[in-house]
């Protein structure tokens, strides 16, 4: 083989086809097209997600078997680019564990960084968020719905929505941060009084996740009587809702590439 060099882009995952394309794709041909001397290769690390769908024909690895085929194939140098949001649990465990165990399997194995992972990452991802955002009125708002985590000790989750909430009051950038996480903090009661405290009479909602999947289409903008959009509505507040994922911004695409340019630089 003439190319001994691989990037995997390694998601959750998605059983949403748009988001599949346009969310996780975005992201990934972002990376081809900043990266063309290595060969790309996609991997995805839900279990419940890759069988839902093989069901339906469409086959995706998990990250350990994109890797053996690259250790067979004969590549020598393999970067891992994980799409995570967030340095959590999900990319401890099923990513950063990789380099170790992989190490002898190539001459050079990177791992670069979810989308933040540092203290200069907050201020340049909330300013591209931010940035997809269309043009206000003085009394409309916006209302993102991140993942989050019961996990109190997790360094990064709950310390990062309340770190982003205090970077766009400072922007003076009319967003409330929340997480669809009962557990983790700020919740959506903590969101609904925060709306009652602005007084915003129209409310734009967009999923503070890479990608729009079950929790976006569901959690904040289903029609059940337990959705972010439900209960926002019943406050006498109109919505609209986004259901795009951050991984379609070219902004956002942008800081995967410089993430991959960092680990190289490395």
């Amino acid at each position: 083989m003439d190319n001994k060099k691989a990037m995997v882009v390694i998601s959750f995952g998605s059983t949403f086809d748009e988001t599949r394309t346009h969310d996780i794709g975005g992201i990934e041909q972002a990376l081809a097209a900043a990266f063309p001397a290595y060969d790309h290769f996609r991997a995805f690390t839900s279990v419940i997600i890759r069988k839902r769908l093989a069901e339906r024909g469409i086959k995706i690895y998990d990250t350990e078997t994109v890797l053996k085929q690259l250790q067979e194939k004969g590549y020598e140098e393999v970067i891992l680019q994980p799409t995570h949001l967030l340095h959590g649990e999900e990319f401890e465990q099923k990513v950063l564990s990789l380099q170790e165990k992989y190490a002898h399997a190539f001459k050079k194995i990177r791992i670069s960084h979810p989308l933040i992972d540092s203290d200069d990452d907050f201020s340049l991802a909330a300013s591209a968020i931010a940035a997809q955002v269309p043009t206000l009125a003085d009394d409309e708002g916006v209302v993102f719905m991140g993942h989050g985590t019961p996990r109190n000790n997790n360094k990064a989750h709950g310390y990062t929505y309340v770190k982003l909430q205090e970077i766009f009051d400072k922007l003076g950038f009319p967003a409330i941060v929340g997480t669809v996480e009962e557990a983790d903090t700020p919740n959506l009661e903590a969101v609904l009084e925060k709306l009652k405290e602005r007084g915003y009479k129209h409310v734009h909602m967009y999923p503070l996740m890479v990608v729009a999947g079950d929790h976006a289409n569901n959690d904040m903008y289903g029609d059940e009587d337990d959705s972010w959009k439900t209960q926002i509505e019943a406050l006498g507040i109109k919505t609209t809702g986004h259901l795009c994922g951050l991984g379609r911004a070219k902004s956002i695409q942008a800081l995967y590439v410089q993430h991959v340019l960092r680990a190289l630089s490395i």
